[in-house]
């Protein structure tokens, strides 16, 4: 195994952008910052996406690995952060935005969770932790005169500092067990039960980030908060990076049939709360809120594959990673340019009838939609396949037929956004009667629709290839 820095060739690039965007950013006049900053920080994404297949299979002095599971994580954390760019530059170039620095924030939120990934040491996973939360703080209020965003800050800030204080304290009973901070170490002889407690505090503050079942409460309000395409950034980048820090420290240890039950009872609460919830819901933010608490607990299904020699199989999880993210930032992003100038547009009301204004755009997120749903031909019915023949394999069928169920009352809410995006509009004065496309220059839109057609020829590509992405 190397020690090279070219492990962390990809932050390091992502890193360099960020700066430069910062750096540029004063010296751009209002009306340039959206057109140039989203250019800079869109190519250097693109250049660290290159350069992962560069980036050697190793450790980094035993903080950082990567492989081939932490390189395809990576790599999912880059296409929703090139949507997020597109759908940001959107967004604040129709509404006249005066700072640039979103774009800055963006990127050294995606280090964050490129960190995470690639973690190995509870140490450096909390400083990805926390290089991925204090940008998206700022995200989320972005607009300071809003007061649903100040909310949702505040609301993040205040949950978010006590789960990483939790997670903290879970390192101190790891590291007083095992004299280690590293993942997958020892216990000392009779301090067994501190480092089963020290697991247990440490996946807490994850499954916070994740927004699974019972630490989801803050998902809603701060999805709705925060513009509609930091959502979507939100729903995608910060979500890869909580599960999979949880799949690299669940292989480094051997779970019990207990630990396995708690597992699969998280879970199971985080799909009947998502199904559910999401049905009552008018905001297309908040039903993709609820559908990121549901699809938390399908990931955490994924953790409960075997393959024959008895080793943790993550090719299920992978697979379904990979479509829920990139799948949930294109909706989402859609979403954002659908909405116009004007969040309140983002209701299923407000959405009527935009998808026949702009009709590529539309079934790109139609798409996307379908995959959240499970439908074919999109990945994402492959996914839950997998997911759920795998867990039937296992033996827990139950939690299959349930999960299995309640996917199917969360395809309801999928499929109401898909309806009203080509319904027709209501009245002559209704929102569907605004072009889009007419309430931002032309430039905004370039990057968005390239990172939209993106997600929507994966979800398709993925239906067909999907091994690519299992290992």
């Amino acid at each position: 195994m190397t020690n090279s820095l070219m492990i962390l060739l990809p932050v390091i690039l992502v890193v360099v952008g960020a700066l430069i965007s910062l750096a540029t950013e004063p010296f751009l006049q209002n009306e340039n910052k959206h057109k140039v900053l989203p250019w800079i920080a869109a190519v250097f994404t693109a250049i660290a996406a290159i350069s992962l297949y560069v980036s050697p299979d190793g450790t980094f002095y035993q903080t950082y690995a990567m492989d081939a599971t932490r390189r395809l994580f990576s790599l999912t954390i880059l296409v929703c952060l090139f949507l997020g760019i597109g759908g940001v530059q959107w967004t604040l170039a129709r509404e006249k935005f005066p700072g640039g620095e979103a774009y800055g924030l963006l990127m050294l939120a995606s280090v964050g969770a490129v960190l995470m990934a690639l973690s190995c040491d509870f140490l450096a996973l909390f400083i990805g932790m926390e290089l991925a939360a204090f940008p998206v703080y700022a995200l989320v209020g972005l607009r300071r005169k809003d007061r649903n965003g100040n909310e949702g800050v505040f609301k993040y800030f205040v949950t978010g500092a006590i789960f990483s204080a939790l997670f903290l304290y879970g390192v101190a009973f790891l590291y007083g067990a095992t004299g280690s901070t590293a993942f997958g170490a020892v216990a000392v002889e009779g301090r067994a039960f501190f480092l089963k407690i020290g697991l247990m505090l440490a996946l807490i503050g994850l499954l916070f980030k994740a927004g699974a079942a019972p630490a989801h409460f803050w998902v809603a309000d701060v999805y709705t908060g925060a513009p509609v395409a930091v959502t979507a950034f939100m729903a995608a980048v910060v979500k890869v990076g909580a599960i999979a820090a949880i799949a690299s420290i669940w292989v480094s240890i051997t779970p019990d049939r207990a630990t396995k039950a708690i597992v699969a009872l998280v879970a199971l609460v985080s799909i009947l709360v998502g199904a559910f919830s999401g049905l009552a819901q008018k905001s297309t933010r908040r039903i993709l809120a609820f559908s990121a608490v549901m699809n938390a607990g399908f990931l955490l299904c994924g953790l409960l594959l075997h393959k024959q020699d008895g080793s943790v199989f993550l090719g299920a999880l992978q697979f379904f990673m990979v479509t829920y993210a990139i799948a949930s930032a294109g909706a989402l992003t859609g979403v954002a340019y659908l909405a116009g100038n004007g969040d309140e547009r983002e209701t299923l009301d407000g959405l009527r009838g935009l998808g026949r204004k702009s009709p590529v755009i539309g079934i790109a997120t139609v798409i996307c939609l379908a995959s959240l749903a499970g439908l074919p031909p999109a990945a994402g019915f492959l996914a839950k396949f997998e997911l759920f023949a795998g867990m039937f394999k296992e033996g827990y069928g139950a939690l299959a037929a349930s999960a299995f169920c309640l996917s199917l009352v969360a395809a309801v809410y999928y499929l109401r956004v898909a309806y009203v995006l080509f319904s027709k509009k209501c009245c002559c004065s209704c929102n569907a009667s605004v072009d889009p496309a007419s309430e931002a220059p032309a430039y905004a839109s370039w990057i968005l629709k390239a990172g939209i057609a993106i997600a929507a020829l994966a979800m398709l590509a993925l239906s067909v290839v999907p091994n690519i992405v299992c290992f």
